[in-house]
Order: C-alpha cells, then structure tokens, then sequence
C-alpha cells in the first residue's frame, strides 16, 4: 500500500469508505461562493501563465500568418519581430484574467449539475441537487460537454481580445497614414476595427476559433481530469472501486504543485498539436487583409474559403517541388506540404501551451485550496451511514 504521509486527511477518509458505502458531510460552500472562487481562481491563474507565455505567443502568431508555410527561422527573428514581442502585452492579461474566469467558473458549476450528486468526482461537500430536467452523465462526457460550455461562455470575452491581440502581434496597421505618433496600440487597433468593420469585426474568427477551442478545450480537461484520476487512486486506493470514480473523492485529494504543473503541461502540450489546424485557419481569418481590385469581391473570410486557399497552395508547392519526381516522391511531398501548410507553428504553440497549462493548473489548484479548503480537509468528523 501506498505512503500517504504527505496527505494525512486522507487516511481517516479511505478508512471510512473502506468498511461504509456513503458518507454525510456537513455542506461547506454555496453554489454562489464556490462560482467567485472558481472564478477568482481561473482569473489569476489564467492571466499570470499567459503574461508569463506572451513573447512566445507573439513568435507563433508570426508564423502563422500568410507566408507562414515552410518559413525561415531568419524570417521569423528579425528587428520588426523583437519589436512587436511586448505589442498587445496589457490586453492579452487583462482579457485573459476575464476569459479565465468565466471559463471555468462555467466549467465547474456545469460539471457539478451533469454528475450524479453520489459520484466521487464531485468537487467538495455541497454538491448541488440534480435538476430533474438534465441528464446525469459518467464522468468522462459530462466533464467534456462542461469544458465546451465553459470555453463558449469564455469566448465572448477571448475573441474579441484575440482579434486585437493577433493584430499588434503581426503587425497588421504598420505604415497606416494615421497611426498615432506613440505607435499602434491596443486602443488605436480597438477604434480601426469599429470604423472599419463595426462590432462585428471584433468577433471576427469566433467561429473557427469556437472549432478550435472546443476540441482544444475537450481534450485539455479529459486528459487532466483522468490524470488527477490517475493520482487520486494511486493515493486512496482503498475508494478505488466505485464506478463513478476517475478523479476526486467528496473531499477533494490535494494535488501537489510539481505534480499539477506536469500533469497540465502535458494535457496541454497534445491540446495544442492536435488542434493546431484550426488555429492556423483563425490566425488567417482575424489577420485577413482584403485586396483592391477585382479580386476584392470574390475572397472569402471564412472557415471554408481559408481552408480551400491554404489547400490550393499546399498542392501548388508540392507540384513545384516535385516536377520531376516519380509517384512516391510526388505523394510525399504533398503530405509534407499539406502538414506544412496546416500545421505551421505545431511545436511553438504546443510548447506554448506546456508551458501556460504547467503555469495555469498548478496555480488553479493551489488557489482552490486556499479559498476552498474545507473542500480538501474536513474539520467535522463525518456520519456514516449504513448501506
């Protein structure tokens, strides 16, 4: 058996489930309060990791941009590039703090209401009663229709920041006859999108940013939720035969920092490679620049019309490249190409998501247990009640 020195609140509990069914708990935290602190928790914890990451960020955006396929390093790190690295810096933290906020505050309360009150995946001592009109579902779907609400709630704050951000990033009103003496900035970018292309210019790319981050968002929290499953059992091994079991007991195991900072920049890091394509596509959707002329009527600025661009220039590349090559060769410069083409920036923006997730979960989960902590110790010893 395990050592759980470190954890010294969980051996009362193990021992109580080893020989009772259920345990009665005194509620703790209201609906309400456990909403601010998830929220005060995915607000800092989210700001801090992407103001840490937000040079590395800039370098992907730069990639990704038009041209971007098969680029240089050397075009990448030049004079114009260590320029613009701190460029949407202030807007990208402070939006952050609020799409981190909203984000899994919605997360965990969803969560809460999919599961039955029973599981042990529960979050807490309060879980909420479940309404009679929503499903209860196993775990693993109900914590991944909570991430895609969660990160929906979170977009109407996130696009809108993505869309001014990725535009300092890459310089898109650089050589503009009115640019302010001080140089563009977050405010001057803001007003050019209102005079330009209304309100709904801000919330240009929320679709294809939707499509990403809601596979994104899917995969980042089944894989952490079945890595904290994974230490919770390897600690309590004594619960471990409930069904509903895959990620906490009713009072949450404590997760160490380093263990935390590992298991989030893991999740993160397959997050961001998988979902990458579509990243490209609304890197190119919120920096898209309309050409004058005849041309102008018939570009497209949507999911379809950049991917079908992108698609016809990979196979542009690979014929080029493969003129006189046999058939083996042609096909696998044209799989090199199309991989090229879409998945432009895969490693920088995985890595950029290690590094975020790593900073962000560790950070989440010490600050639920500082504003949550009866969550994690019980300071009443539980009823037990007789199966």
């Amino acid at each position: 058996m395990m050592q759980q020195q470190n954890y010294p609140y969980t051996q009362s509990v193990a021992a109580q489930h080893t020989h009772v069914a259920s345990v009665v708990r005194t509620p703790a935290y209201s609906q309400r309060q456990k909403f601010n602190n998830h929220f005060q928790s995915g607000a800092v914890s989210l700001s801090l990791s992407y103001a840490v990451m937000h040079p590395l960020d800039t370098l992907k955006t730069r990639m990704q941009v038009p041209g971007g396929s098969g680029v240089a390093w050397s075009q990448v790190f030049t004079k114009e590039t260590v320029r613009l690295l701190g460029k949407g810096f202030l807007v990208s933290s402070i939006g952050a703090g609020l799409q981190g906020g909203a984000r899994f505050s919605f997360y965990e309360l969803t969560k809460s209401y999919l599961l039955p009150t029973t599981s042990r995946f529960q979050t807490g001592l309060n879980p909420p009663q479940h309404p009679w009109w929503l499903p209860t579902l196993s775990p693993i779907p109900a914590t991944a229709i909570s991430a895609i609400i969660g990160d929906l709630a979170s977009s109407v704050i996130k696009v809108p920041r993505e869309v001014i951000t990725s535009r300092l990033q890459t310089g898109y009103y650089t050589g503009v006859s009115n640019a302010p003496a001080g140089g563009v900035n977050a405010g001057y970018v803001f007003r050019a999108v209102l005079r330009d292309e209304g309100v709904r210019g801000l919330f240009r790319g929320f679709w294809s940013t939707t499509a990403r981050d809601c596979p994104f968002m899917v995969i980042l929290f089944t894989t952490y939720e079945n890595f904290k499953a994974y230490h919770t059992r390897n600690l309590v091994t004594q619960i471990k035969s409930d069904p509903n079991y895959i990620a906490s007991s009713p009072v949450e195991v404590k997760i160490p920092p380093m263990t935390s900072t590992l298991f989030g920049g893991i999740s993160g890091f397959l997050a961001g490679y998988f979902t990458t394509p579509m990243d490209v596509i609304r890197t190119r959707i919120m920096t898209f620049k309309k050409t004058a002329g005849a041309q102008a009527a018939t570009q497209e600025i949507t999911m379809t019309g950049i991917s079908r661009e992108m698609y016809r220039q990979a196979v542009a590349q690979s014929l080029k490249s493969s003129v006189r090559s046999n058939a083996v060769v042609r096909s696998m410069h044209f799989g090199q190409s199309v991989y090229g083409t879409f998945f432009v920036g895969a490693i920088p923006r995985s890595l950029w998501w290690f590094c975020v997730c790593s900073i962000f979960f560790s950070t989440y989960e010490v600050m639920k247990q500082q504003l949550m902590p009866l969550d994690y110790e019980p300071t009443t010893k539980p009823v037990v009640v007789s199966s």
